[in-house]
């Protein structure tokens, strides 16, 4: 929308192109203009002109300046921008007369506002209006390149021309309000063809998610299976092999059993399209209490300490799935042990420390890399160390 009037990292020449080929204009005629004369009306209904010295051409180009710098203003700040080319008006009882184009100043401040709005034009077409009012009803002389000339020596005349100025102002006033109405429509028309276009986009994704996900079932998904299979009727078949040949095939089994799990909630992301059917919401930090309390209903020992508040979604998703892969290598490594979660919370942190039994080093596995890719992508610590025989599990991310 054309309403933001916000400043941006690169200067907005194409907004600033109507105030500048305004201010173009109205300083070209503003050149061509003698300066301001004192004035004088004659019993007779002539004129007489008498230069006054220094001060009224110096008052002609600050005043000049004022309206320059309130046109190119105009269309952001209509308002200031009135105020500052109006500020030379104040001064005509003084000098006797004023610049034309002072006037056509606030008509096109008026016309920059109403590109983006009418209501943004009230406040200087109601000055451009007052100006006009003045100049028709009294015999205060304007300044063209032709010299001073007035609204008239009658009073009729002059009313024609207070008409005549009003109606220039609705008329530029209103072709201004279409102009920007028709390129507000066309913004508004390429917003719903970029809508449309990401639209497109992301039903293509959504197909190519699936294809994906038909191609890693029918082909890794069948293979994987096949591996666990065999490592599990291994001992059957073979019912001469040691026992460290069949604790091997046991854990092959187990990690290809665990593979094709993992392979599952992976093809069931990919298959999520559009339909709002078939998504559910995201774990937070709210579900650890849930978590805890079905890994403590299936036999595993835990003992949970503390409380968080007020966590972010994104931050919560981290600190569930790093709990949730605490409690899985402590399941894995130290069955049957206590687990200890003991969540943590400070004005710039929130995290948590698990500690459980552990006989050897911290290998760093798949679930390990993986938590550590989601705690740092946050910006966030995670350390996890042997310590006396326990292992340590540390996990820190900015509140």
């Amino acid at each position: 929308m054309l309403t933001d009037r916000r400043p941006t990292a690169t200067f907005p020449w194409r907004e600033w192109v109507p105030s500048i080929a305004v201010a173009t204009v109205i300083a070209a005629l503003l050149l061509l203009t003698p300066g301001v004369q004192n004035f004088t009306i004659l019993g007779d209904g002539g004129y007489a002109y008498v230069r006054s010295g220094p001060t009224p051409y110096g008052y002609a180009v600050v005043g000049g300046a004022c309206v320059l710098a309130g046109v190119l203003l105009g269309r952001r700040w209509p308002v200031w921008a009135t105020v500052l080319a109006f500020l030379p008006f104040l001064f005509v009882a003084w000098v006797g007369g004023f610049v034309w184009g002072w006037w056509l100043g606030l008509l096109g401040i008026a016309a920059l506002a109403a590109l983006d709005g009418p209501r943004r034009a009230i406040v200087p077409a109601g000055a451009a209006f007052l100006v006009a009012l003045g100049y028709c009803s009294t015999e205060i002389p304007a300044f063209l390149p032709i010299g001073a000339v007035t609204s008239g020596t009658g009073a009729d005349f002059e009313v024609y021309a207070f008409v005549a100025y009003c109606l220039a102002i609705v008329i530029v006033v209103g072709v201004a309000t279409l102009i920007g109405s028709v390129q507000r429509s066309r913004l508004r028309e390429e917003s719903v063809d970029a809508a449309e276009r990401h639209a497109l986009e992301v039903e293509s994704l959504a197909g190519e998610r699936a294809r994906l996900a038909r191609d890693l079932h029918d082909v890794v998904a069948h293979h994987v299976s096949l591996v666990a299979v065999r490592a599990e009727s291994a001992p059957f078949l073979h019912p001469d092999l040691n026992d460290d040949a069949r604790e091997v095939l046991a854990d092959i089994a187990k990690d290809a059993r665990e593979a094709l799990t993992e392979l599952r909630q992976v093809l069931v992301v990919l298959q999520r399209t559009s339909d709002e059917s078939e998504r559910t919401p995201q774990p937070t930090a709210c579900d650890v209490d849930d978590l805890v309390a079905s890994a403590v209903a299936a036999g595993q020992p835990i003992t949970l300490e503390g409380a968080w508040r007020d966590i972010p979604p994104a931050t919560g998703y981290v600190l569930y799935r790093a709990v949730q892969e605490g409690l899985t290598n402590a399941r894995r490594h130290a069955a049957g042990s206590l687990a200890t979660v003991r969540r943590t919370q400070t004005g710039t942190t929130v995290g948590f420390r698990m500690t459980n039994a552990a006989d050897g080093g911290a290998d760093p596995g798949r679930g390990l890399i993986g938590m550590r890719e989601r705690v740092e992508a946050l910006g966030g610590t995670m350390s996890a160390v042997v310590v006396d025989g326990e292992f340590v599990l540390d996990v820190a991310v900015p509140a």
